[in-house]
């Protein structure tokens, strides 16, 4: 009786250790949580071989849908392939419609087409991904982070009540979700825009209130900081900060442009030492970027420097662009030389305004000749920025104004040369905020503001011959004197 005994208890420590084998679904998920793990932790080399693991060697697993969810949104937000992630995001949706995954990916599509929508018909695309979040998965976490996607595709094809609407959902149906804090800042950023500046403070106060810790507090705070000074008193509240300094020696002489980046730098455009020079939030100066001619600064959508030379631009701190256009002479192209200005649109494409045709000139994103733009008319544009809503901004030193455009050429507002209370006389710069004010450095010795609609708010003085400005996050204007050579800060 011993012996059968013996063999039974080998046989039962044999099927328990063959029972502690995890099966597929437990590897699968096991290495989609060390994968996530990886990437919190800035591995994101050993998270994508994790995903990709899962989808090539578990494919018939429950983690698959969520794999490649990963895999999009490393696509999207570390590779910035577009098309690479996009086409994860529909192999989530086609596969596995039924899946955990499956609002996230469509949640995910709609961000892709709001990010490159540039008509109407591309706008109503990505909304409708969204709306598909909310039918088709009610039940699921995703949908008030659809809520706040169909908030920002109403701000942009400007139907701003529509975005309010949609961002309070968020607020008063979820508002202990993620996405709320974010929903505050967008139905305050949309109720600004509609004229009602005190509404929309009290909106980004409740950031403050409710989320204190949340990374969007600190940034309803300056949007607070921006508006309070423009509509929080009888009148705009503007004040030189006689405490401000900004670098010192050659790097302040001959300065062509300012730009404050997303990152808090401001970038310093000097032709006296050849170079754009940053100096950060502490006021450091860090490495600069050569650069001779230099022109004017900007920023791209996803917060590149570009460096406008009379002969190149630099997109980024390597990749340094010449541009040519078709010539008279069939097959042989005319190089531009003498760019005055330089932009990146939402959509990818390239714009450089050009001083001897006086034209702007479109490239497509390999930099390819594409069209003039908006039109075939002579402009002599000497700058251009990105408004908070992807309007293009050209400033017109012959004609003396400031027009904006969509993305298909459309003129969506102007500031003409002369109107109630202004005249500009030499505009040489223009800044726009996130709430659509815009500011105009004429050098005649002021800097003007006006408001979304064009109607001057303020004139800032105290700046002898201002040639170049810029905005920080706060609203706060740096205006370099080129008399005093020395950068001014109102706030």
């Amino acid at each position: 009786m011993r012996a059968p005994l013996g063999l039974a208890l080998v046989a039962a420590l044999w099927a328990s250790a063959a029972g502690a084998q995890p099966g597929p679904n437990e590897q699968a998920r096991g290495l989609l949580e060390d994968g996530r793990a990886y990437l919190k932790s800035g591995q994101t080399k050993q998270a994508v071989d994790n995903f990709n693991t899962i989808v090539s060697g578990f494919a018939g697993t429950d983690s698959v849908d969520d794999a490649l969810l990963e895999i999009g949104r490393w696509q999207m937000d570390v590779e910035r392939n577009a098309d690479q992630a996009r086409a994860a995001f529909e192999d989530v949706t086609k596969r596995f419609p039924q899946s955990d995954g499956a609002p996230g990916a469509y949640y995910y599509l709609g961000r892709l087409a709001l990010a490159r929508a540039t008509t109407a018909a591309e706008l109503d695309d990505a909304l409708a991904q969204f709306v598909r979040v909310q039918r088709l998965y009610p039940g699921s976490e995703w949908v008030p982070r659809a809520l706040h996607g169909s908030a920002l595709v109403h701000r942009k094809a400007g139907r701003l009540p529509d975005a309010v609407e949609s961002a309070r959902r968020v607020a008063l149906e979820y508002p202990n979700s993620e996405a709320a804090p974010e929903a505050y800042f967008e139905a305050g950023h949309a109720l600004a825009l509609m004229g009602e500046p005190r509404a929309a403070m009290e909106e980004l106060q409740q950031i403050r209130n409710r989320f204190p810790q949340s990374e969007w507090a600190p940034r309803a705070l300056e949007r607070i900081t921006t508006l309070y000074r423009l509509y929080g008193g009888m009148a705009p509240a503007f004040a030189l900060d006689p405490a401000y300094s900004l670098g010192a020696g050659d790097v302040l002489k001959d300065v062509r442009a300012l730009l404050v980046t997303p990152d808090g730098q401001t970038w310093v455009a000097s032709d006296k030492v050849k170079g754009v020079v940053p100096f950060g939030p502490d006021g450091k100066m860090g490495s600069s970027l050569t650069g001779v001619d230099l022109r004017s600064l900007s920023v791209s959508p996803r917060g590149e420097l570009l460096v406008a030379a009379r002969l190149a631009v630099r997109l980024g701190p390597r990749d340094i662009r010449s541009f040519s256009i078709p010539s008279d002479k069939p097959g042989v192209p005319e190089p531009l030389e003498r760019i005055e200005a330089a932009l990146v649109t939402p959509g990818g494409s390239v714009l450089v305004a050009d001083g001897k045709h006086k034209k702007v000139y479109r490239f497509d994103g390999k930099f390819q000749f594409k069209d003039t733009f908006p039109d075939a008319k002579e402009r002599e544009v000497t700058r251009m920025a990105l408004d908070p809503d992807g309007g293009l901004v050209f400033l017109d030193r012959d004609l003396k104004t400031v027009t904006t455009y969509d993305e298909t050429g459309k003129m969506l507002r102007t500031i003409a040369a002369r109107g109630a209370g202004y005249e500009l006389k030499k505009p040489v710069d223009v800044a726009v905020d996130a709430f659509r004010q815009t500011y105009v450095a004429d050098q005649e010795g002021a800097v003007l503001v006006f408001s979304p609609q064009g109607k001057l708010l303020t004139t800032l003085v105290g700046a002898a011959r201002p040639t170049a400005l810029a905005l920080d996050a706060t609203g706060a204007v740096l205006v370099y004197d080129d008399k005093a050579e020395r950068v001014v800060r109102y706030r």
